[in-house]
Protein backbone atom coordinates (compact mmCIF):
# COMPACT_ATOMS: atom_id res chain seq x y z
CA UNK A 1 0.00 0.00 0.00
CA UNK A 2 2.72 2.50 0.73
CA UNK A 3 4.68 1.62 -2.36
CA UNK A 4 1.44 2.56 -4.13
CA UNK A 5 0.97 6.40 -2.50
CA UNK A 6 4.95 6.76 -2.93
CA UNK A 7 4.65 5.55 -6.50
CA UNK A 8 1.67 8.82 -7.17
CA UNK A 9 3.30 11.20 -5.08
CA UNK A 10 6.49 10.65 -8.03
CA UNK A 11 4.28 11.23 -11.06
CA UNK A 12 3.22 15.07 -11.97
CA UNK A 13 0.32 14.46 -12.56
CA UNK A 14 -0.78 13.94 -8.83
CA UNK A 15 0.37 17.33 -7.83
CA UNK A 16 -1.31 19.15 -11.52
CA UNK A 17 -4.80 16.85 -10.46
CA UNK A 18 -3.59 18.18 -6.76
CA UNK A 19 -3.39 21.98 -8.20
CA UNK A 20 -6.98 21.96 -10.27
CA UNK A 21 -8.60 20.34 -6.95
CA UNK A 22 -6.89 23.78 -5.21
CA UNK A 23 -8.33 26.25 -7.93
CA UNK A 24 -11.87 24.97 -8.06
CA UNK A 25 -12.37 24.63 -4.29
CA UNK A 26 -10.97 28.51 -4.66
CA UNK A 27 -13.30 29.78 -7.21
CA UNK A 28 -16.39 27.78 -5.22
CA UNK A 29 -15.38 29.20 -1.72
CA UNK A 30 -14.33 32.62 -3.60
CA UNK A 31 -11.05 32.34 -1.74
CA UNK A 32 -8.72 34.71 -3.32
CA UNK A 33 -5.04 33.20 -2.96
CA UNK A 34 -6.14 29.77 -4.35
CA UNK A 35 -4.75 30.26 -7.54
CA UNK A 36 -0.85 30.99 -5.75
CA UNK A 37 -1.87 28.16 -3.60
CA UNK A 38 -2.28 25.59 -6.67
CA UNK A 39 0.75 27.53 -8.96
CA UNK A 40 2.45 26.80 -5.87
CA UNK A 41 1.89 22.96 -5.08
CA UNK A 42 2.25 22.61 -9.08
CA UNK A 43 5.72 24.18 -8.94
CA UNK A 44 6.87 22.00 -6.11
CA UNK A 45 5.12 19.35 -6.76
CA UNK A 46 7.03 19.01 -10.42
CA UNK A 47 10.38 19.13 -9.02
CA UNK A 48 9.43 16.53 -6.30
CA UNK A 49 8.39 13.93 -9.05
CA UNK A 50 11.48 14.88 -11.02
CA UNK A 51 13.68 14.49 -7.41
CA UNK A 52 14.59 17.71 -7.21
CA UNK A 53 13.99 18.41 -3.32
CA UNK A 54 15.78 21.29 -2.77
CA UNK A 55 13.98 23.10 -5.37
CA UNK A 56 10.56 21.76 -4.20
CA UNK A 57 11.68 23.27 -0.96
CA UNK A 58 12.36 26.44 -2.09
CA UNK A 59 9.44 26.87 -4.24
CA UNK A 60 7.37 25.58 -1.26
CA UNK A 61 9.11 27.80 1.25
CA UNK A 62 8.47 31.36 -1.20
CA UNK A 63 5.05 30.32 -1.91
CA UNK A 64 3.75 30.62 1.20
CA UNK A 65 5.92 33.49 1.76
CA UNK A 66 4.23 35.19 -0.92
CA UNK A 67 0.61 34.49 0.17
CA UNK A 68 1.18 35.31 4.12
CA UNK A 69 3.32 38.14 3.67
CA UNK A 70 1.43 41.34 3.64
CA UNK A 71 2.44 43.98 0.58
CA UNK A 72 3.95 46.88 1.18
CA UNK A 73 2.13 49.73 0.07
CA UNK A 74 -1.09 52.18 0.94
CA UNK A 75 -3.11 50.05 2.39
Amino acid sequence: MWQKIKDRLREPSTYAGLAGVITSVGVLGKINEAPAIADTVANAGHAIAQGDYATAIGAGLFGLLSIFMHEKGGR
